[in-house]
């Protein structure tokens, strides 16, 4: 019989009021934020097994019919943490419910066994109550089971834990068989370790070589004679690790440890289901070493393993339906199910860590989609410097940043992503951040107008006034001409230069033979193929649009004009604007950027279109803030900033 758990039912249990876990039959990678309950699911398994063991008969063939309670005593419950019997409930006034579906997958048949667990009125951390939810359930199960004379109950299921820290004893007894599955039902495998791996003695050869294939390193053990429980009291067990000379197990570091825990428990213990509820295994084994332990779990047989990690690269060896991302939103749904692959690709290619962005993305009350990390990053220095100047209040916290990696069919991205992350978070205010590149003003406000449907209500979409986010910078002349002036220290210079470059701009703009005409041109030729919005406007409307007014040059100014700014400026004034590790166009446009947003001292050094889109996002509100003083962040070779953007 090929038994699996498929379904696990928590009511009134610790830190949940109601949940269902829908369970994947060989590996079950549960993560999420401290505190949310990811030790109580197992320790809702354990309590399980305490109780199913209670209802067996003597003849182990069946378990007790009664209408009846029979009780679980208090002080065997050492696996729970409670420091009193109300703390086993979410609501101490009523009793809790555990059910495990426990499904044989040779015929697809599942039984659901479930207890109701009550305290006493009159007596405090005494005992508690069990009753069979439903006794039906529990005599079909045990008819199926046993009805092969060789089969019984208490053999059907064993539930085993490995802890974070495999601690083994300097000194370890000879224990028998019957005090050895003790000590591992109650938590303590760790202390029994050597008679684990000494009751299996015929197959260590096997049992070393596993270990070595997980470790990538020769393991051997040398264990005791036979009969040496009868006149020793300890056991001698020694380990060689590649050819080193034989020490004691205890002198063995703790991811060794931790891995030969877990196999030697393995091999221990035979029954239709063996449950290994590991708990950060992360902890001690090495990350280059998780993928191999997984591989190896793979191929056990009769084994479902259920994996509490913290680890992004253990994680990240999840296959199909095995990842289980516990967070708040179980309380509004009441059921965890596998985190879809999809969302779980889609976090890790955007975000790159999985675990800490899920957590992220869960605290965040507003999802804004950016184009890339950069944007990001310079959005949250605008966000601090912005809210210092005016006395405002960063509202930072309250958003999580998630690129598109581009503008590039960039409705077909927020729809699928948006898709996506609401499988697994609800409640979120969307928005999305992007760049004008060509769009006319016609156009760029009908994509808005698709985004914000897409996205649906209370979403927010919003473009930068300027070809790109660097580009904000020559969208008030006046306030470059300032910000220049505290660079350069010659306004005679800066306002000369800024009249002419202007000028340039324009003229080349309305000659169609201009070399900067053509090459814009081209661009937005080669640009049209990946941006729909675009394809029904020629490059004239949008150069007639930039001119519409006076000549916006925010419009125009990709990363080629930005550099080419900076560069004919410095040209002209005889020495660098700012320090910098190269002159690529993307480091010099980051650093400009970087470097206004260093500068702003007051309120009319703010650029109108940065203003509009940190307020009209909250991502600064006021609230009379007034901080201590600032300390810049750009201090030292302003490279050395842009090359730690945004870490997300």
């Amino acid at each position: 019989m090929k038994l699996r758990i498929s379904r696990v039912k928590l009511k009134n249990f610790k830190a949940f009021e109601e949940i269902t876990i829908k369970n994947n039959h060989d590996f079950n990678i549960i993560i999420g934020e401290n505190s949310v309950g990811k030790s109580t699911i197992f320790e809702a398994l354990h309590l399980w097994e305490k109780c199913y063991q209670t209802y067996i008969q003597t003849s182990r063939k069946g378990f007790y019919k009664t209408s009846g309670s029979r009780y679980v005593n208090y002080q065997e419950l050492d696996f729970l943490r409670i420091t009193g019997d109300n703390d086993l409930f979410f609501n101490p006034k009523s009793g809790a419910e555990i059910t495990v579906s426990l499904t044989n997958h040779d015929d697809e048949v599942t039984w659901d066994l479930g207890f109701k667990v009550s305290k006493p009125t009159s007596i405090e951390n005494a005992f508690y109550r069990v009753q069979i939810i439903d006794n039906d359930q529990f005599f079909s199960f045990a008819s199926e089971f046993c009805k092969n004379n060789g089969e019984f109950l208490d053999e059907a299921v064993f539930i085993y834990q490995t802890r974070p820290v495999s601690g083994v004893h300097q000194f370890e007894p000879y224990f028998n068989e019957a005090q050895i599955k003790k000590r591992i039902q109650k938590g303590l495998s760790h202390e029994v370790l050597r008679n684990k791996i000494i009751s299996k003695r015929d197959s260590i050869v096997e049992l070393a070589k596993s270990i070595s294939e997980i470790l990538e390193k020769n393991v051997e053990f040398r264990l005791p004679e036979k009969g040496k429980e009868k006149k020793d009291e300890y056991i001698n067990l020694t380990v060689s690790i590649n050819g080193s000379g034989f020490y004691d197990l205890h002198l063995q570091g703790s991811g060794f440890l931790q891995i030969t825990e877990i196999l030697a428990t393995i091999e221990f213990i035979d029954a239709p289901l063996k449950l290994l509820l590991v708990d950060e295994p992360d902890s001690h084994i090495h990350s280059k070493l998780q993928q191999n332990l997984i591989t190896h779990l793979r191929n056990i047989e009769h084994n479902q393993f259920f994996v509490i990690s913290h680890n992004d690269q253990f994680v990240s060896c999840a296959g199909e339906n095995e990842v289980f991302y516990l967070c708040d939103e179980y309380k509004r749904t009441k059921e965890l199910s596998p985190l879809p692959s999809k969302s779980f690709d889609e976090i890790k290619k955007a975000l790159g860590g999985v675990i800490l962005s899920l957590e992220n993305l869960n605290k965040a009350k507003n999802i804004v989609f950016v184009e890339g990390h950069d944007d990001a990053c310079y959005l949250e220095r605008l966000a601090k410097k912005v809210a210092y100047v005016k006395g405002g209040e960063r509202n930072i916290s309250e958003f999580k940043f998630f690129p598109l990696r581009g503008k590039d069919n960039i409705l077909n991205k927020i729809e699928y992503n948006k898709r996506t992350l609401s499988e697994l978070f609800s409640g979120k205010r969307w928005v999305v951040i992007f760049d004008r590149d060509f769009s006319t003003e016609a156009v760029n406000r009908e994509l808005k107008e698709c985004m914000e449907r897409k996205m649906g209500v209370d979403s927010l979409a919003i473009s930068h006034d300027g070809y790109c986010i660097e580009s904000v910078v020559f969208s008030n002349i006046d306030i470059l001409r300032r910000i220049l002036n505290g660079f350069v220290c010659d306004e005679v210079k800066v306002d000369s230069f800024l009249c002419e470059f202007v000028q340039s701009i324009e003229e080349d703009l309305s000659n169609v033979s201009s070399d900067l005409y053509q090459s814009l041109k081209l661009s937005f030729n080669g640009q049209k193929r990946n941006r729909p919005e675009i394809g029904e406007i020629d490059f004239d409307d949008f150069v007639k649009d930039c001119l519409v007014g006076g000549i916006k040059i925010q419009r125009l100014m990709n990363k080629d004009l930005i550099m080419k700014f900076v560069l004919d400026l410095e040209d002209s004034i005889k020495r660098s604007l700012f320090l910098r590790s190269s002159n690529d166009k993307d480091e010099i446009c980051s650093v400009f950027l970087l470097k206004y947003i260093e500068a702003i001292s007051c309120n009319e050094d703010i650029f109108p279109s940065f203003l509009d889109l940190l307020s009209s996002t909250n991502l600064i509100f006021n609230k009379g803030f007034s901080p201590n003083g600032y300390e810049s962040e750009f201090s030292g070779d302003i490279s050395e900033s842009r090359a730690s953007v945004c870490p997300l």
